[in-house]
């Protein structure tokens, strides 16, 4: 995924005027670097992390994507790359620790999205 000034210079060379191009673009570069499959799917889930500075923070959400190994979610706060998060759902069924390895606005909707790589075994995820 396209990140911080990657991200930048993909939207002023000219793709940002051309939607289609930059939407297969965008798809291009995600299959090349993913090494699982994602399935669309919106599911509810909660995010609980800690800053820098230790202060605990938990935000309700709802993922745009999921794989075995991950979730794309959207959310509304400020996280930072390298963040643990832990990530809740299926009515409390499901809980894991994932790091935060992408952080994006999409030009779309202008959401802010997160891509997060578990980093303990999923149990009880909707993708096995």
């Amino acid at each position: 995924m396209l990140c911080g000034s990657d991200y930048q210079a993909y939207r002023y060379n000219g793709f940002a005027k051309e939607p289609q191009k930059r939407r297969q673009l965008m798809l291009d570069i995600w299959k090349a670097k993913r090494k699982e499959a994602r399935i669309l799917l919106a599911i509810p889930v909660t995010m609980e992390w800690t800053d820098k500075s230790n202060t605990p923070f938990r935000e309700e959400s709802v993922t745009e994507n999921v794989s075995r190994s991950g979730v794309c979610i959207v959310f509304d706060r400020v996280l930072e790359l390298g963040t643990i998060v832990t990530v809740t759902a299926c009515q409390g069924k499901f809980k894991c620790r994932g790091e935060v390895k992408a952080l994006w606005v999409d030009p779309n909707d202008g959401k802010k999205r997160a891509g997060i790589q578990f980093v303990d075994s999923p149990e009880n995820w909707v993708v096995s």
